[in-house]
C-alpha cells in the first residue's frame, strides 16, 4: 500500500468526520477545531466547507452524482485504510468498522459519504443546482417557553398537552389549541405570581389574567399575577414583547423594564430591553402611553419610539423593522455586523466572537426566521463578511 496514498486518505475521512460532527451538533475538541480550521485555509476549501455543512447542498450534491460511481470510491477509501467490506446493504456496503470502533456504524457510514461527496464537490466543472430556500416565516421549534410557578415549580409549555396546566388559587392556567398560555377565572382571589420565559431560539404568545395578549421574543422573559387585583395591573418584562393591552381606564397596566416603567390604558407597543443592547426602546403602535424613566417622563404618540435612559424621542419609526420578530422574520435597516449578530445569537443560540475586530459596514433587507443557520450565513457570506463556524454554537467573525 502506498503510504502517502493511506496518509491522504486518513486525513480526508479525519477532516470528513470532523464536518460530519460539527454539522449534527457535536463538540470538537480544541485540537480537532484547530485542525479543521487549518484544512480550511487554502484556497477553494471554504467553499466547499459551507457545501458540505448545508444539508440542502449535501443533498443535491448527493442526487447529481449520477455517473459518478460512489460505491466504488467507498470500496477505494476503505482499501486504503485496511478496512473490509462485507454484505450489501442497498447504497453502498456494510462495513467491519475496526479501528473506529466506538463510532457506530452509521456515523461512520455518514463519515465516508461525506468524503465520497467531498470528492464529488471538487472535481472540476461541476455546477449543483440548490433548490431554493422554503419561503418560511417561523421556525419549526420555535415556540418554546418554560413557566415558573410561585411555589418554584416549572412547566416546559412546548411538551404538555392543551388544557388545564395547573390551578392557582385564583385562576387556572391553561394551554390554549393555538399553542398560547392563557389563564380562566379560578375559585378564590388569591394572588401568585408566575414568570413566563423563552429560551434563545424560542418564543411563546400569552394572554394575561385580564385578557391581554403577549408575544416574548427570544431570550426573554414576563413575571405577573395570576390575578390583577388592586388599582394597577403590574408586570416586568425582560428581553423584548410586543403587548396588546385590554383598556381599563381606573386599572392601568404598568410595565416594568430595564429601570424603566411604562404606564399604559388600552394600547398596543413593543418593548426591546435585552441587556445585551446599547439602550433601551419602547415603541409605540397606537393608543398613548407615559415612559419614566428616573425623574424624566415623556408621553409618546402612536409611531414614536422612547430610547435610552434619557428616554430621547424619535418619531417616524419604521414599524415593519420593530415588529419584524413578531411576525416571522428579521428585519434591519441601516444596522451594524453587532446588531445583525446579535439578534442572530439569540434566534440560534449561538456566541459570536471577533477577535480580530469589528467589519465595517451597514445591511438592510428583510430575512424569515425559519432558514437555518447556514442559509443565513450564506447570506452574510454574499455581503463578504468573513466567518468561521468554530463550533456548533459560537460562530467567529474576521474583519
Amino acid at each position: 500500500m502506498d503510504n502517502n496514498h493511506d496518509s491522504e486518505a486518513r486525513y480526508s475521512i479525519y477532516i470528513s468526520e470532523l464536518i460530519h460532527r460539527l454539522r449534527e451538533g457535536l463538540p470538537l475538541t480544541e485540537v480537532e477545531g484547530g485542525d479543521l480550521e487549518e484544512w480550511r485555509k487554502p484556497a477553494g476549501r471554504e467553499e466547499v466547507f459551507q457545501d458540505l455543512m448545508d444539508r440542502r447542498r449535501f443533498v443535491a450534491s448527493v442526487k447529481e452524482m449520477k455517473g459518478y460511481d460512489a460505491e466504488a470510491a467507498v470500496a477505494e477509501v476503505l482499501e486504503q485504510l485496511g478496512l473490509r467490506a462485507s454484505q450489501e446493504t442497498g447504497w453502498g456496503r456494510r462495513v467491519g468498522w475496526g479501528r473506529m470502533v466506538g463510532w457506530g456504524r452509521w456515523a461512520a457510514a455518514a463519515v465516508v459519504l461525506l468524503a465520497v461527496v467531498a470528492v464529488w464537490v471538487l472535481k472540476p466543472g461541476r455546477k449543483v443546482e440548490v433548490p431554493a430556500a422554503p419561503a418560511v416565516v417561523v421556525a419549526a421549534d420555535g415556540n418554546k417557553a418554560t413557566l415558573t410557578l410561585a411555589n418554584g415549580k416549572t412547566v416546559m409549555l412546548d411538551t404538555v398537552k392543551n388544557g388545564v396546566v395547573i390551578n392557582q388559587g385564583g385562576s387556572k392556567a391553561v394551554k390554549m389549541g393555538d399553542g398560547r398560555l392563557g389563564y380562566q377565572p379560578g375559585g378564590s382571589a388569591a394572588v401568585e405570581y408566575n414568570t413566563l420565559t423563552t429560551p434563545r431560539g424560542g418564543q411563546y404568545q400569552l394572554t394575561l389574567p385580564d385578557g391581554s395578549r403577549v408575544w416574548l421574543n427570544a431570550a426573554s422573559a414576563i413575571t405577573y399575577p395570576t390575578v390583577f387585583v388592586g388599582n394597577e395591573r403590574l408586570v416586568k418584562v425582560s428581553g423584548e414583547a410586543y403587548i396588546e393591552v385590554v383598556r381599563d381606564a381606573g386599572k392601568p397596566l404598568r410595565v416594568e423594564a430595564g429601570g424603566q416603567r411604562v404606564e399604559v390604558l388600552g394600547t398596543s407597543f413593543n418593548i426591546n430591553a435585552y441587556a445585551d443592547e446599547p439602550a433601551m426602546r419602547t415603541t409605540l403602535v397606537e393608543g398613548k402611553i407615559r415612559v419614566n424613566s428616573g425623574a424624566v417622563a415623556k408621553v409618546l404618540a402612536p409611531g414614536q419610539q422612547a430610547v435610552g435612559a434619557g428616554l430621547e424621542v424619535l418619531s417616524g419609526v419604521d414599524m415593519d423593522e420593530v415588529l419584524a420578530w413578531k411576525n416571522g422574520a428579521f428585519s434591519f435597516r441601516g444596522a451594524d455586523i453587532q446588531t445583525v449578530m446579535r439578534q442572530l445569537a439569540r434566534w440560534y443560540d449561538i456566541d459570536v466572537e471577533y477577535p480580530e475586530g469589528v467589519p465595517a459596514g451597514t445591511f438592510d433587507g428583510e430575512i424569515g426566521r425559519g432558514l437555518t443557520l447556514n442559509q443565513v450565513l450564506e447570506g452574510l457570506a454574499k455581503a463578504r463578511i468573513k466567518y468561521t463556524i468554530a463550533t456548533a454554537h459560537k460562530i467567529i467573525i474576521r474583519p
